[in-house]
């Protein structure tokens, strides 16, 4: 089953910056280990839901197994302790993916 990990970020005052960039090398160490999409950067939503979360990134993961390497990886033990000091606050979530079909383009 594939994963999509999601990180969102409200940076401390000041911490934009270091907080973007620490996602984008996030992004690219989770493309190195087998990401299959990644996506990072901020947070550009119209809706009024954003909760103060300026910035994010969403890794899909092919599997559990990927997405644990990635997890346990050294260097993004270390990008993951300089985004938790950079942050007010930072949510981390998995969801499982799988293929879209014709429910969920609104097909009857």
């Amino acid at each position: 089953m594939s994963l999509v990990h999601i990180v969102l970020v409200r940076p401390r005052d000041g911490a934009e910056p270091q907080a973007r960039a620490l996602l984008g090398e996030l992004a690219d160490l989770a493309a190195r280990l087998g990401a299959r999409e990644v996506h990072a950067g901020p947070n550009v939503s119209t809706e009024p839901f954003g909760g103060g979360f300026t910035a994010g990134a969403a890794f899909g993961f092919p599997d559990e197994r990927a997405r644990d390497a990635y997890l346990q990886d050294p260097r993004h033990l270390d990008l993951a302790r300089e985004l938790a000091a950079a942050a007010e606050t930072a949510l981390v979530a998995d969801l499982p993916g799988r293929p879209a079909g014709p429910d969920d383009l609104g097909a009857t």
